[in-house]
């Protein structure tokens, strides 16, 4: 079943205009075989231009493939590009994201994130 999600913030950028939301599409969640307590989870990300990924962690490890060129700017003031390709790995508790989207276009990456059944998947971290 495919269900649309939408994160739960809109960010406020530099100069007083409003981001776009950030787009989680997921594609499929299905049992980890021979597992009772796990579950992968397939997920499509939109990140539009100027929003930003909140910080967060998930219950499981998350592997994530980058499919539009963009860039991104750190919350150190980096400036991060990603090709198309770009492979992405957050082992679970690993607080990621923090990322804003200062390319020419949204940002797309395919997630998949293999989860406790059960549990909250995205845990905002202050």
């Amino acid at each position: 079943m495919k269900s649309l999600m939408t994160a739960c913030f809109v960010a406020f950028l530099a100069g007083g205009a409003w981001a776009q939301e950030i787009v989680r599409e997921e594609i499929r969640r299905a049992p980890v075989p021979g597992s009772e307590t796990m579950e992968v989870v397939v997920i499509r990300l939109v990140v539009p231009v100027g929003a930003t990924i909140p910080l967060h962690t998930h219950p499981g490890d998350e592997h994530a493939v980058v499919i539009t060129e963009t860039k991104a700017q750190a919350p150190n003031g980096n400036l991060v590009e990603f090709a198309v390709g770009t492979p992405l790995f957050f082992p679970e508790g690993e607080v990621h994201g923090g990322l804003t989207n200062v390319g020419d276009a949204p940002m797309i990456a395919i997630t998949t994130t293999v989860v406790r059944k059960g549990e909250p998947f995205i845990v905002l971290v202050n």
